[in-house]
């Protein structure tokens, strides 16, 4: 059985997990930075290493556009796919 990954990059980490129990799909489940959690359009990719490489992509891209997410929500045009900022649990 094969659970999640967490892992660390930057000053945050990068979640992703299989698309099911015995499946060779993984999918982004959230980019944490600076505190905060945004979790991408749902997508799969064939590997865990190749969810990681775009989960890192979209992290730079978080951290150079942060000002402009608002509302928790926002669109990326550069990879096509919209974030939703999870709000922080007190």
């Amino acid at each position: 059985m094969n659970i999640g990954i967490i892992e660390p990059y930057n000053s945050g980490f990068l979640e992703v997990l299989p698309e099911g129990e015995d499946s060779d799909y993984w999918q982004i489940a959230a980019i944490h930075i600076n505190g905060q959690a945004f979790c991408p359009t749902p997508q799969l990719y064939r590997s865990e290493q190749v969810a990681l490489v775009k989960a890192a992509k979209i992290y730079d891209w978080i951290a150079e556009h942060e000002p402009e997410i608002s509302n928790g929500t926002c669109y990326c045009s550069k990879f096509n796919l919209i974030l939703w900022q999870q709000p922080k649990v007190s």
